[in-house]
């Protein structure tokens, strides 16, 4: 097996491992990316307050329709009781008590304004609360799939390092040295294939000379454009 073929299958072996690598980095930003869960639970909790607010002002408005129903019977109680007979105070009591009354009918009123917001904001919660379970539910299957694809892809990643160390197992430093120094400097193709006389990598065309020395097992030809090791099928 010839020295050129060794660093042409290391070179395989090393550009499946940074595809491999490079979708493992992809999948440790997509599982830290969770805008739309974080959305949602955002919306959900606001919609969560609005109606923990509506439902307050709803509170208090039955207190307020409450304190103005006892002030009308404590006001008629006086005004029919039959303890005030003077004509000045009862017409000053009649008076108060239609004040009351329509002062009443105002608070019953908002009352059932905060009451239909508080019915909208109990159906928007719950549509926030579909939305925040559909976004969690897809989060969590989202990584699901992720996390299964991580492991096999770990999993490949070590079955590829346990052959790249033995493909590289007794080849020369000097040799590993060039083609790592090629791979840095070639976007990651350090040694190309003889195709029809010419380079695969550039495309330029080889000598008689280089030919040969690249037919050669125990030595490395390199480009004369290029600088890439020449490897012959």
């Amino acid at each position: 097996m010839s020295q050129s073929f060794k660093l042409f299958r290391l070179q395989q072996i090393d550009t499946h491992l940074d595809k491999v690598k490079a979708r493992l980095r992809e999948i440790e930003i997509e599982l830290r990316e969770d805008s739309e869960l974080q959305q949602a639970n955002q919306r959900l909790e606001q919609a969560r307050q609005f109606m923990h607010e509506t439902e307050k002002a709803l509170q208090r408005s039955e207190e307020e329709v409450l304190a103005q129903h006892i002030k009308i019977e404590e006001t008629e109680a006086v005004l029919y009781g039959g303890k005030v007979r003077n004509p000045k105070e009862l017409q000053d009591l009649q008076l108060e008590s239609a004040s009351l009354k329509r002062y009443q009918s105002v608070l019953e009123d908002r009352e059932l304004d905060i009451m239909l917001a508080v019915e909208q904001a109990e159906a928007d919660m719950q549509v926030a609360l579909s939305n925040q379970q559909a976004a969690l539910a897809k989060y969590e299957s989202k990584n699901t799939t992720l996390f299964k694809e991580k492991e096999g892809l770990l999993e490949d990643v070590a079955h590829e390092e346990n052959e790249r160390r033995a493909t590289a197992e007794g080849m020369p430093a000097a040799d590993l040295q060039i083609y790592e120094q090629l791979r840095q400097q070639r976007r990651g193709v350090a040694v190309a294939r003889v195709i029809d006389r010419t380079c695969g990598a550039c495309g330029s065309t080889l000598n008689t000379g280089l030919l040969s020395a690249a037919h050669s097992p125990n030595q490395l030809t390199r480009c004369d454009t290029c600088g890439r090791i020449l490897y012959v099928a």
